[in-house]
């Protein structure tokens, strides 16, 4: 059948063909093909991967991205938009099919080929066309998916992911950007993954995310390089997924702006900031007239456990002791103990009732009631004590401990008289691979055949202390110290020698001098200073020797040349001069992690996820965790789904702050 030119129909054309171009033009600046992607051309192997039909599908147009061979795809350009001149047989019946659906709407379903998510048009390329310039949501097609083998790389893991979850929900129109995204999703819409979801909750959850995503592209969000799926996941952390809570678009819009810093940190290529130092960039003068910080700092702490019962919170209770002495009458403090992530946020918005400016909570499972609570108050200063999460909103602290663990493991190792040395640690969260392995670095420093065995005091069913005993252990580093409540001589680095506990070293948590770091920055409009040179960043202050927010104490029962290397070490840690990680070191499978004449960044140690060759023990999984410990290791763990991406970090350099 012959179409003629019809100029009624032909002024749509002519606005696709400007959207074509422009999209065109666009794409050749970024040194992309302007035109169609083609499957044969992504996938050429993809008639040998496994094809499933999946028969009529609702699916959704945004995920429609290409064709399924080269035919004309000088047609369109890569948003589907026509190239072809105006007036030509292309043109024509591009305008006729954009009549008939205005008219009659879409008659026969397109044929696409489904592969990683993504469609691929086999049949109803100019059909899509039209769809998309006339902003249609979805359209029904005949799907035949096409199942790639499994790589291991990032997007083929979150393929795989994604078709465990389309088994139980038959939903296709949301994606994220990171692994574990749709594990998040399960755990934040009450689901259980391998439950297939009923009709209703289908419908329900389709509601709630159309009438999401429509307003997240309304604020501008489509111009952020996240998906419309994170950003809802960031928006469930914090609102949760009720049906009332997505009625009201106005409230979905007043909600996403008081997100919209949290969206911005999720886009950023490095989002998360790590400053590692007390000192950094002053603020000018003007800076320091227009903001000066609070007449009253009144600043809360709020712990999960109560300083009598948790060596933890207790070394917390004396950074507050401290500020208390540093600031006299400048300071107010209140501790609130016992604090549960269910009652986390009701007690931190008492505290604000109440007056509280700067509050500091002191667990990393407290931090999602944090950040719902500084989402809700922004004007006050809300911080967790937790290493890299990757909130805008919560400013998060911690201490660099492996480089003490390093000085004690140095220790252990000129102590230890059969080259065995014991290190007993509590959660395989961030950062604590990083104490390991730099306590092992520093026991071979010296005692080049010293071996750690590694135990797990939070291990389902495990005697950590009798495993080491039956492996002939007689210096062992465990916890850093003991609660008040708690009388024990197992704590730091201690030797056993018969029924005799010695104790000879101990890490110093100074969370006093931190504590009275950050609080002098919110005085000296610092505090502000740190958010506008990071933007959209997370930031996270990780304070170490150089600040003297960690140091070691140590026996004077210790021989003389021992001390000795300890301070040397101390001092050389504190002044650079000195880095745990640095030089050859090797991983237990045998692989070169870091090479000589080089040393490791910020972003490799807090993501550090090996042990070193001299360590004899493994990393376990949260399954072989006791159930007290799960909800540290699911908020912070080393094999998380929210574990740290090296490449998502930037941080300052100590060495070179002030130059």
């Amino acid at each position: 059948m012959a179409y003629s030119y019809d100029a009624s129909n032909d002024a749509a054309y002519i606005k696709a063909k400007k959207l074509g171009s422009k999209a065109y033009h666009a794409a050749v600046q970024r040194h992309e093909t302007p035109y169609l992607p083609v499957l044969d051309e992504v996938a050429p192997d993809n008639l040998s991967y496994p094809h499933v039909n999946l028969g009529l599908v609702t699916i959704p147009m945004d995920r429609v991205v290409g064709t399924g061979t080269r035919g004309r795809t000088n047609a369109f350009a890569c948003n589907f938009m026509p190239m072809l001149e105006e007036g030509s047989e292309f043109s024509g019946k591009w305008s006729h099919l954009y009549a008939s659906v205005v008219e009659n709407g879409v008659r026969e379903p397109i044929k696409a080929l489904e592969y990683m998510n993504k469609y691929y048009v086999v049949e109803g390329n100019k059909r899509v066309s039209v769809l998309k310039y006339l902003g249609s949501p979805m359209t029904e097609a005949e799907v035949t998916r096409i199942i790639p083998p499994r790589t291991g790389e990032k997007e083929n893991n979150i393929y795989f992911e994604f078709l465990d979850f389309y088994k139980d929900t038959q939903i296709n129109y949301i994606w994220f950007s990171d692994e574990g995204g749709f594990a998040q999703l399960y755990d934040l819409t009450g689901k259980t993954p391998g439950v297939k979801w009923t009709a209703e909750e289908q419908a329900d959850f389709r509601a709630a995310y159309t009438r999401f995503s429509e307003a997240f592209e309304l604020a501008g969000g489509d111009l952020l390089k996240i998906t419309p799926g994170d950003a809802f996941l960031i928006y469930l952390k914090v609102y949760g997924y009720r049906k009332e809570s997505f009625a009201v678009s106005s409230e979905i819009r007043t909600n996403l702006n008081r997100l919209r810093n949290e969206f911005r940190a999720k886009a950023q290529e490095e989002s998360i900031s790590l400053l590692m130092t007390a000192d950094g960039q002053k603020p000018g003068l003007l800076n320091k007239f227009i903001y000066s910080g609070p007449s009253k700092m009144r600043v809360a702490f709020v712990n999960r456990r109560s300083p009598e019962v948790s060596g933890w919170t207790y070394w917390h209770e004396l950074g507050k002791n401290r500020i208390e002495t540093v600031f006299g009458d400048k300071v107010e403090t209140r501790m609130v103990n016992d604090v549960t992530p269910e009652n986390c946020q009701q007690t931190i918005e008492s505290l604000i009732a109440e007056g509280s400016n700067i509050i500091f909570t002191t667990s990393p499972v407290l931090l999602d009631g944090a950040m719902k609570a500084a989402v809700r108050y922004p004007d006050v200063k809300i911080l967790n004590c937790s290493l890299l999460p990757s909130y805008h909103t919560v400013r998060s602290y911690y201490l660099r401990m492996y480089e003490a663990k390093f000085v004690i493991g140095a220790i252990a190792g000129a102590v230890c008289e059969n080259d065995r040395i014991g290190y007993i640690a509590d959660y395989p969260v961030y950062g604590s691979a990083a104490s390991i392995n730099a306590f092992a670095l520093g026991a071979r420093l010296t005692n080049p055949r010293a071996k750690v065995y590694l135990e797990w005091s939070t291990i389902r069913d495990h005697d950590p202390l009798e495993s080491l005993k039956r492996n002939g252990v007689r210096v062992i580093c465990n916890r850093d110290i003991s609660a008040p409540s708690h009388q024990s001589m197992e704590f730091g680095l201690y030797s056993i020698q018969g029924e005799t506990t010695r104790n000879l070293a101990m890490p110093v948590w100074n969370w006093g001098r931190l504590y009275e770091d950050l609080l002098r920055r919110v005085q000296s409009g610092m505090w502000r200073t740190d958010a506008l040179v990071n933007g959209a960043q997370a930031m996270n202050y990780w304070w170490g020797m150089d600040s003297n927010a960690i140091d070691v104490f140590y026996s004077h029962k210790l021989d003389v040349g021992t001390r000795r290397l300890a301070d040397l070490l101390r001092h050389q840690l504190r002044d650079g001069a000195m880095k745990p990680f640095s030089e050859t070191i090797l991983s237990q499978d045998g692989t070169l992690r870091c090479t000589p004449g080089s040393t490791l960044t910020p972003a490799e140690i807090i993501s550090m996820d090996w042990l070193a060759d001299s360590v004899i023990g493994s990393i376990p999984s949260a399954e072989e965790m006791k159930p007290e410990a799960l909800p540290f290791v699911e908020m912070q763990g080393i094999h998380s789904i929210k574990a740290p991406d090296a490449s998502d970090i930037c941080w300052t350099d100590p060495a070179k702050d002030g130059d």
